[in-house]
């Protein structure tokens, strides 16, 4: 009998010590998560420090994440990841054998340029169903008001950037490892704050404009008055971007929030904006040029050159994709956008579904936006059980412009990581 009660303490002690560095682990995930969000703030802290050189690569983001997700799965052996999650991590994975193999013998890739191409791409899906070790190990109210204070010092410097027309800080490293990319709008500055750029701070500006909403939508007296400060500074900043496309995605977002926190819309009505706001994401770039056209004169922000480009791009690399035959329309090319090697130094497509279809195929797109829609379905799941998580509707409201960014750039990391955020928090 005593031996049985020793040992049954014995195990609570355990699962005890095993939480508790959980939960710590949890803490430095977040932090992790946040300096990958706010890209700019290690290289402008590097920056300072190094003489204006960038010493510590961002890939040590990457190693620090996979080390705490392995030491997870090694506290944590029960990770509790959902079924269909885990069946469609195991078909990417099975599917990225097969184009390990295809791209070795049929395009004579090196190996490590393969590799390379699918940890560049595809490293946080492939690491996702590990960091389910960590679901709900930080309190939500805490991270909502961590990601508050720091909304507060960002929103204040991407003010102060607009303001004075000046970046602060520097734009671009001394060994050009980090750059600020499209800071300058024709003589003005636009609001980039700590980023990397100010589509960016766009990303972090429609979850927090999304939260103010959900806020709004339940708190009274002082408080609201906080929400409401919260979101008017939230839309000034965005217009300080100078981004049209920063723009309609805080709007969709503010949209989405206001629908779920006032208008109680929930799964597939809300699955559904993704077809909606999909298609204002082609109107955008292929019916408004047209209907603007006559204010192009009257501001730069109705200057189409930038569209143009993409035209450009897409049109050049839809061709290559499709005229290479039906192996190549299946399996994809195998190139990606990235300097590090030389043959993907030129290519820059700004678009991720024509960039998934040129790298990995239609087999291929069709396997990442099926872990795709399984990670949405999952944050559906999270509403319905939390509605009233401020957290939980801003990442929502935020992760729902998806199909519409993602026109416009390779935005796929900013919400896997804002998925993550939500993943680990646990809700009141």
């Amino acid at each position: 009998m005593r031996v049985a009660v020793a040992y049954t303490q014995s195990r609570q002690q355990v699962r005890e010590q095993s939480w508790g560095l959980s939960h710590w682990l949890g803490y430095i995930l977040l932090l992790v998560l946040l300096l990958s969000m706010i890209n700019g703030v290690m290289p402008q802290i590097e920056m300072a420090i190094f003489s204006g050189h960038v010493q510590i690569p961002t890939v040590v983001l990457k190693l620090l994440m996979i080390a705490i997700a392995v030491l997870g799965v090694l506290i944590k052996r029960k990770l509790g990841t959902p079924a269909p999650i885990l069946l469609a991590w195991a078909t990417l994975v099975t599917y990225l054998f097969f184009e390990a193999v295809f791209f070795t013998f049929f395009a004579n890739y090196s190996l490590i340029y393969i590799v390379y191409s699918f940890e560049s791409t595809l490293y946080f899906l492939l690491l996702l169903p590990l960091l389910y070790a960590f679901k709900e190990t930080v309190d939500e109210r805490q991270i909502a008001t961590i990601i508050t204070w720091l909304f507060v010092l960002l929103v204040s410097l991407g003010i102060w950037q607009s303001v004075t027309n000046d970046p602060i800080l520097p734009t671009i490293s001394v060994d050009q490892y980090f750059q600020v990319y499209s800071w300058d709008f024709y003589g003005r500055v636009r609001a980039f704050s700590l980023f990397g750029s100010a589509s960016n701070f766009g990303h972090y500006l429609a979850l927090v404009a999304a939260m103010s909403v959900a806020a709004l939508g339940q708190w009274n007296g002082r408080r609201k008055s906080l929400a409401a400060i919260g979101f008017v500074l939230a839309l000034v900043a965005t217009y300080m971007t100078l981004t049209r496309a920063t723009y309609v995605e805080v709007l969709l977002a503010v949209t989405t929030a206001a629908l779920i926190t006032f208008f109680k819309w929930r799964g597939i009505r809300l699955s559904l904006l993704w077809g909606v706001y999909a298609g204002i994401g082609l109107f955008v770039a292929f019916v408004a040029p047209a209907i603007i056209a006559g204010l192009r004169g009257t501001d730069h922000l109705f200057a189409d050159a930038s569209l143009l480009i993409r035209y450009e791009e897409w049109a050049h690399y839809s061709g290559i994709w499709l005229n290479h035959g039906v192996a190549t329309m299946l399996l994809g090319t195998g190139l990606m956008q990235s300097s590090r090697f030389a043959l993907t130094q030129k290519i820059v497509i700004d678009n991720v579904w024509l960039s998934l279809l040129f790298q990995f195929g239609l087999v291929g797109f069709l396997v990442i936006l099926a872990f795709i829609w399984q990670l949405w379905k999952t944050l559906m799941k999270g509403l319905q059980a939390h509605p009233r998580s401020i957290l939980t509707i801003g990442v929502v409201s935020a992760c729902s412009t998806f199909p519409f960014t993602s026109i416009f750039g390779i935005t796929t990391l900013d919400y896997l990581l804002l998925f993550t955020v939500w993943l680990i928090s646990r809700k009141a």
